[in-house]
């Protein structure tokens, strides 16, 4: 274990024993999830977060449906000490006949009589309020998102956050490991040995009620020898060594909402090739109307090489990436999916190495029960190799809803991408993808 590991993990025992006992009250209980059904026609999806998206000519359309159930449980002694419980439950209409969540085959419920395993575990941690320091920390299996529109990293990761407020300043530090002992068993010589694990330090610094600043620094060491992730990816993941300086803000001005960032990354691919790269991007919403303007845009540096120093974007998996202002439904993967949640990357952000940016905007907006929006959006590569061309496409999307209940809601969209030249091939250039989906969500 390196001397950074052992100081932080050193440095988190001993904050969580500063921790006081709390004394022994009646448990107040709270139960929360979601319930969400989604049915797609669509001559490109898969089905299921498999991250893959059929991109082929002359291709078929097909109707697949699907759900998923989230359970929260809360058990509250006071408002300074909480255990956190949230697990999932998805399935497919007719099942999945092959493997399924890593059990055998046919281990979907969807399949006929039910009767499946198919239950998550996404968190199961403790929150607490040190009462010495005033210190919030979360001990356990919890999410945790970067400040970077989830183009880094946002995952459900075992590890420890602790977060203190200084007003108007507030200081977050946190350890999680999220790989041990990849390698196989015969190689290994105990828990601990070969790991990966993140460190975060993140600030917030509020200058009045309508700006906040940031900046933070984040840390991955991977000593497991292997690429992260359990799938891989190319260019992704593929490092040992990574830091990660960044800015960002909170800024209103009036009806106008803007929030930029931008960071630079450095470290090591292996012991011979070194990291050099970069993000930028921004994110806002402006109040038109009845309703709002929406506008987002990032780049990702890449590079025109596979061998070598890199300046690619370093990510740790497709999976865990993200860019949800975008508002995308297959040009990037959708913030409203549930079990199917894809694009034309396959979740990859950084084109594998080659790096991207993305430029979207869109307007929502209400009438009593009546929601409704509608996106526009291009992509393309930050870099092309040899003979490669970079456009990767335009997305137009719309969807129209109704609230049954205040929480009860159901949907209809539909998306189009007109594929960009990147995807020209000689042996016969790829349909363009399309969907609709009707969707209906219960939230408690």
């Amino acid at each position: 274990m390196s001397f950074q590991k052992k100081m932080l993990a050193f440095a988190a025992v001993t904050a969580l024993s500063a921790a006081t006992a709390v004394p022994a009250m009646a448990l107040e209980n709270e139960f929360h999830g979601m319930f969400k059904f989604m049915g797609y026609q669509s001559n490109s999806l898969t089905g299921g977060n498999s991250g893959t998206v059929n991109l082929n000519s002359d291709a078929h359309s097909g109707f697949f449906a699907e759900q998923r159930a989230r359970l929260m449980y809360i058990a509250k002694a006071n408002d300074n000490l909480k255990l956190v419980t949230h697990f999932e439950l998805d399935t497919r209409f007719g099942g999945v006949t092959g493997g399924y969540k890593g059990i055998g085959t046919g281990n979907d419920s969807g399949n006929l009589d039910a009767d499946q395993l198919t239950l998550e575990t996404k968190n199961i941690y403790l929150d607490f309020n040190e009462p010495n320091t005033s210190t919030n920390f979360k001990v356990g299996m919890q999410p945790w998102t970067d400040a970077y529109g989830s183009l880094f990293l946002s995952a459900d990761m075992t590890g420890v956050y602790a977060t203190k407020k200084f007003d108007p300043a507030t200081v977050s530090l946190g350890w999680f490991r999220f790989d041990d002992n990849t390698l196989p068993t015969g190689t290994n010589t105990g828990a601990g040995q070969f790991t990966a694990d993140l460190i975060v330090l993140d600030g917030k610094f509020a200058l009045n009620k309508d700006m906040t600043v940031g900046a933070s620094y984040y840390n991955i060491q991977n000593d497991t020898g292997a690429r992260l992730g359990a799938a891989a990816t190319p260019g992704v993941g593929d490092f040992e060594l990574l830091h990660m300086l960044g800015v960002n803000a909170d800024l209103k001005f009036g009806d106008v909402v803007v929030k930029p960032f931008a960071a630079y990354q450095f470290g090591e691919l292996n012991a011979n090739d070194d990291i050099s790269a970069y993000v930028l991007g921004a994110s806002g919403k402006v109040k038109v109307g009845p309703g709002a303007v929406n506008f987002a845009g990032y780049y990702l540096s890449g590079d025109k090489n596979t061998t070598g120093d890199t300046d690619s974007f370093q990510t740790v998996t497709a999976a865990t990436t993200y860019f949800n202002p975008a508002n995308m439904w297959l040009l990037v993967r959708p913030n409203q999916a549930t079990n199917t949640s894809t694009s034309v990357l396959n979740n990859d952000m950084t084109a594998e190495g080659r790096g991207t940016y993305g430029v979207f905007a869109g307007y929502e907006g209400t009438a009593n029960k009546v929601f409704y929006n509608a996106n526009l959006g291009y992509m393309a590569t930050s870099e092309k190799r040899a003979g490669e061309k970079s456009s990767l496409g335009t997305e137009v999307n719309a969807q129209v809803g109704y609230k049954i209940y205040d929480n009860l809601s159901t949907s209809v969209a539909a998306a189009y991408v007109f594929l960009g030249d990147a995807f020209d091939d000689p042996a016969g250039n790829p349909d363009d993808p399309y969907l609709f989906n009707v969707q209906v969500s219960y939230l408690f």
